[in-house]
């Protein structure tokens, strides 16, 4: 029975895969190459983060500084870009990008970008502004940069991130008319999904790397967007790009 489930959760799959970092299990994450990977693996969405440099330059890098990508101790909030660009990634080949390198690339396919440090939101409006034809979302689990981003671009949706308390967030995004949010899978649960359906919520979750857990997820929760590591775990090969 197990089997037979399993099957028919697998065909007929038609779940939102948001590339988290592009697509951080194949490629380096938040990498030109892992966006391009991402969209060829078919992904509907990239996912990507933002810190400002020490001249007010918007890249795309999770952490605080490059030890984990680079091997390098490199503060990006304490390094100049030009200095930045001398750092070559673990790939050999990749650098930090900035937030206008990534958005060239990824084009027209809906974008998450997540706000990681304060005080980019300002710099955060000009580049979207750039980007006519981008299709962008702000997602952060600083509500501050959130509420700043609706002043500038009032248009633009909002999500607040959320990593241990799923009701305290649809609570606060319900309350201050934000467009959704973005919960660890973990936190997932019947009262949480009925209450973001009631609230008009859209609800991703993050980073579910599982085949199993991703299934188990549409299955339950159809109208739950999944942000993985692989989207070619959840994307069919008809939907690749060639």
């Amino acid at each position: 029975t197990s089997i037979i489930l399993y099957t028919k959760i697998k065909r007929t799959m038609k779940t939102t895969i948001i590339g988290h970092r592009g697509a951080a299990g194949p490629a380096i994450e938040n990498t030109i190459a892992s966006f391009k990977r991402a969209l060829e693996l078919g992904a509907n969405a990239i996912e990507l983060d933002v810190r400002k440099t020490a001249d007010d330059i918007l890249v795309v890098c999770h952490d605080r500084n490059l030890d984990r990508v680079a091997g390098a101790d490199v503060v990006i909030r304490k390094t100049k870009w030009r200095d930045l660009q001398k750092v070559t990634l673990k790939d050999g080949s990749s650098h930090i990008p900035t937030l206008d390198e990534a958005l060239a690339v990824i084009g027209t396919t809906p974008v998450l970008i997540e706000i990681k440090a304060s005080g980019c939101s300002k710099q955060l409006a000009e580049i979207i502004d750039r980007h006519a034809d981008a299709k962008v979302t702000i997602i952060s689990f600083k509500l501050s940069e959130l509420l700043e981003m609706r002043q500038l671009r009032p248009k633009i949706p909002l999500f607040l991130n959320e990593q241990t308390k799923a009701i305290e967030a649809i609570q606060a995004a319900r309350a201050l008319k934000l467009s959704g949010i973005g919960l660890n899978f973990w936190l997932l649960n019947p009262l949480a999904y009925t209450l973001a359906r009631r609230a008009k919520l859209k609800v991703f979750v993050y980073t579910v790397n599982r085949r199993f857990y991703g299934r188990l997820i549409h299955l339950l929760y159809p109208r739950v967007s999944i942000c993985t590591d692989h989207p070619e775990y959840f994307v069919s090969r008809r939907r690749r790009r060639r």
